[in-house]
């Protein structure tokens, strides 16, 4: 039973989020337009975006298959990333991969 209470609130939080992020309204405005605790909305948004956040934040990495039956030109020479900027990683292969985590913390 008290899941379903708390899914509704969330719900209910949520809706008026969304009401409020599509408003022009300043988040004091919305609350007192709607008879809303201006603490309770400050915290739920906060959950909302945390949450946001977790599900939408990664390292940016993803796990790559490299089939090693397939020999391509460059193999010898390992993996290169270019980024944006035209920074470039180069070399990286299974014996320095463990590098790459610091190197991009550097770079950041």
């Amino acid at each position: 039973m008290g899941s379903i209470v708390n899914q509704q609130a969330k719900s209910f939080w949520l809706d008026h989020i969304r009401q409020w992020d599509q408003s022009a309204l300043s988040q004091a405005a919305y609350c007192r337009e709607h008879k809303l605790c201006e603490q309770k909305f400050s915290y739920r948004k906060r959950q909302s975006d945390v949450a946001k956040k977790a599900a939408s934040s990664s390292t940016g990495f993803t796990r790559v298959h490299v089939d090693k039956s397939i020999q391509s030109p460059t193999s010898d020479k390992g993996l290169s990333i270019r980024f944006n900027n035209d920074i470039c990683i180069e070399g990286i292969t299974e014996n320095n991969l463990t590098l790459i985590p610091q190197l991009l913390t550097l770079l950041r």
